[in-house]
């Protein structure tokens, strides 16, 4: 499909440069071609389709514009002095910066860095008012004003996404209810620091790999820079919530660690703690943790009748409706011919269409200690709530304890500088740090240890790690299931929520359940005060912004 999108763009730009064919023409004959497409093919072939023409089009104005540049240069005499100057500054500059960094070991000092950008502004892109600079006076085609725009466009949205704030969604329940799914949130990258990518060749906007392809990677692997982390305004707390790349991500093999999927969940253990859980309960080096008033811890819990015989389908029906309306998490175990199958609620009415489907009266749900007090007195003498221990494998999985989600550890966080006495045992805790996470080759024989071919009995830690959980404490993959956060992988702290879109509005009766699908009351929000909405102050502030526009193009036709 590329090199059909690619056939299709040189064509477009030949008629349009050749032939003089009007660029609105081209667009509907592109748009032409992708609804003949899926006609033949299929949805997602369109998508492709559309996907690569966009690139390939990004890259030839990329290219385009990089390449006017050097002609200018080698052509004109004061574009080579204005070149000269700028680059001669910029160089200059960096040098003064990096040596003052090393003599005073003083990390805050590499975010004037960014100041690189102003010498480029004042020089080439003018967006400053600067005093007693030239203005542009070559006038420049339309064409050559838009691409310049989305050219700058995109580098600064880049630049903004790495270095300062990202937005990003909640796409599964592990952290209700603390954060929904559907949030959309964004994430600061400048608390704990920018990390400096590894993986500097990418396509902007895209993580792993190209929307619309199965594997297609969005990035290239031929340079890796490795970690580098820009210094931030904190450091990583206990109990903060926190957005980084997936430790085992595997499904693309040899993966970057700064490509891997983004998770989000909150920080329990930090670099340097001993952690355990007895009985649903945190202990940090012993000590109970308390949680504040914004964690909302959901666990699970099991619903069945207390008399089968008496039950009947409308008081299923009821039950059904009561998790829907309430917006809980919930499944139900069904039974369909021969198999009991455990689906979402709202999932039956989709098989119930094809098959029969009859619910056991056994549903699962996850919901705080409060709702759970709450549903109890609604469904009365008819239903039973209990909790039911699910056994799991728990990190680290070779030492094959009898752990579980309320029970638990003592488990020690490694941090930077830690020299760990290795043996038969605790290998299991530290051999994906030392293998993966730093990059040593380790061998074991004969319950000896041999470290990038040297036998070793004690290793030091390069790096500090951190424990991660959700909040949706039954229903949550993270340490507990495949153990520490290397320091390299934390992205940045989730700090304010733009938009929430309950998706499960979708399945309750009547219009006005269906309009619950914007959590209107979530709308710019805080993670540190997740009640109070400044969704209304945001509405005043762009309608006195309008206002004051409106009389000011008022001022403007009267002169």
């Amino acid at each position: 499909m590329f090199i059909f999108s690619l056939l299709t763009f040189c064509l477009s730009l030949f008629l349009i440069i050749k032939r003089k064919i009007k660029v609105k023409n081209i667009i509907f004959g592109i748009l032409g071609t992708g609804l003949i497409l899926n006609f033949i093919f299929s949805t997602q072939i369109v998508k492709q389709f559309f996907i690569f023409l966009v690139i390939i089009y990004l890259s030839y104005v990329f290219v385009k514009l990089f390449s006017l540049f050097i002609l200018r240069i080698i052509k004109n005499l004061d574009y080579r002095r204005k070149f000269l100057n700028c680059f001669s500054y910029i160089i200059l500059y960096s040098v003064a910066l990096t040596i003052i960094i090393n003599l005073t070991d003083t990390n805050w000092i590499k975010w004037l860095y960014f100041a690189i950008y102003f010498f480029l502004d004042y020089y080439y892109f003018k967006f400053i008012n600067w005093p007693n600079q030239e203005k542009k006076s070559k006038k420049i085609s339309k064409n050559d004003e838009w691409e310049e725009a989305i050219t700058f466009a995109i580098i600064a949205a880049t630049l903004i996404h790495v270095f300062f704030i990202q937005p990003f969604t909640i796409p599964t329940s592990s952290m209700e209810k603390s954060m929904l799914v559907g949030d959309f949130l964004l994430v600061s990258k400048i608390n704990y620091g920018a990390n400096i990518p590894n993986t500097p060749i990418f396509l902007p906007f895209m993580h792993q790999k190209i929307p619309g392809t199965t594997n297609t990677p969005s990035y290239s692997k031929i340079v890796q820079l490795g970690y580098n982390r820009l210094p931030g305004f904190q450091k990583v707390k206990n109990n903060d919530i926190v957005v980084f790349n997936f430790p085992v991500d595997t499904l693309i093999e040899n993966i970057p660690f700064d490509k891997k999927m983004n998770y989000v969940k909150r920080c329990v253990g930090i670099a340097g703690d001993t952690i355990s859980c007895i009985d649903k309960k945190i202990y940090i080096n012993s000590q109970e943790t308390k949680n504040s008033n914004e964690i909302k811890l959901q666990y699970q819990y099991w619903i069945k009748p207390v008399n089968q015989e008496t039950l009947s389908t409308k008081h299923l029906s009821r039950l059904e409706e009561i998790l829907i309306q309430n917006d809980i998490e919930s499944y139900g175990k069904y039974r369909t011919g021969n198999y009991v199958q455990v689906l979402k609620i709202h999932q039956k009415n989709k098989i119930k269409k094809n098959n029969p489907i009859i619910s056991t009266g056994e549903y699962i749900i996850f919901v705080t200690e409060n709702e759970k007090r709450v549903l109890e007195k609604k469904l009365k003498k008819l239903f039973v709530i209990y909790e039911q221990e699910n056994q799991s494998s728990f990190f680290p999985k070779e030492l094959k304890n009898n752990w579980n989600n309320n029970n638990f550890g003592p488990i020690y966080i490694p941090k930077k500088g830690d020299k760990i006495k290795l043996d038969s045992l605790n290998i299991h805790f530290y051999k994906k740090i030392i293998t993966d996470y730093e990059n040593n080759s380790l061998l074991i024989e004969n319950n000896k240890f041999i470290i990038n071919e040297i036998p070793t009995d004690t290793y030091e830690i390069k790096m500090n790690y951190y424990w991660m959980m959700g909040d949706n404490r039954h229903n949550s993959e993270d340490s507990r299931v495949w153990g520490f956060v290397p320091e390299n992988h934390i992205v940045g702290k989730p700090i304010f929520t733009w938009l929430s879109l309950n998706y499960n509005a979708l399945n309750k009766r009547g219009i006005i359940g269906k309009l619950e699908i914007i959590r209107w009351k979530k709308l710019f929000t805080t993670m540190k005060n997740p009640e109070k909405s400044y969704f209304i102050h945001f509405v005043i502030f762009m309608i006195l912004i309008n206002i004051r526009k409106n009389k000011l193009i008022k001022r403007l036709l009267k002169r």
